[in-house]
């Protein structure tokens, strides 16, 4: 797996599993963020090799039943750490500046693979788990339960935000030029 989409994923993933327990709210104001800058750190633009801290709510249009993502993040711009489309989109950005960026299903986390799904025996399911919940097998691999039946379940290794666009407001933060 290429760095970017390790990254990416596991960003989604945290940002899925947080959602999952209801850790969002970092404040009123998603985006509202002080810190002192000086004059050369406001105008400091994001080029090749930044080292970018920005905060960002991601959220999915259409989907109520998936809550919107907050946190604060870094990256170098060039090093595909995020999804290679935000990180195009916000190219000669400067700290204090936002924007919204809307990812397809194929520039955020890929499509919806039903290839991905795998019937199980509901007897290697946790004790309790029911359909939707995220469970995790031996490997350490993560499945969204898809159904539970009288003697079988489904699990979907599919990543719960893939096949759906992703909608992601920044305001860059920081920005340190090589």
């Amino acid at each position: 797996m290429r760095q970017h989409e390790l990254t990416s994923t596991s960003l989604m993933l945290s940002l899925t599993c947080m959602a999952l327990l209801g850790n969002w709210s970092l404040g009123t104001d998603p985006l509202e963020a002080s810190s002192s800058r000086s004059l050369e750190a406001e105008n400091s633009q994001i080029v090749e090799g930044s080292k970018v801290t920005f905060q960002y709510v991601t959220t999915v249009p259409g989907s109520p039943g998936l809550p919107s993502g907050t946190g604060v993040s870094e990256f170098v711009q060039g090093r595909h750490d995020i999804f290679p489309a935000l990180e195009h989109a916000i190219a000669g950005m400067k700290p204090g500046q936002e924007k919204q960026v809307e990812l397809s299903p194929e520039e955020g986390l890929g499509p919806h693979v039903e290839g991905k799904k795998l019937m199980i025996s509901k007897s290697e399911l946790p004790p309790g788990a029911k359909q939707g919940d995220v469970v995790q097998n031996a490997l350490g691999e993560f499945a969204t339960v898809a159904a539970v039946g009288d003697m079988a379940a489904m699990l979907d290794y599919n990543h719960p935000l893939a096949g759906k666009p992703i909608v992601v407001q920044i305001k860059i933060l920081n920005v340190e030029n090589p």
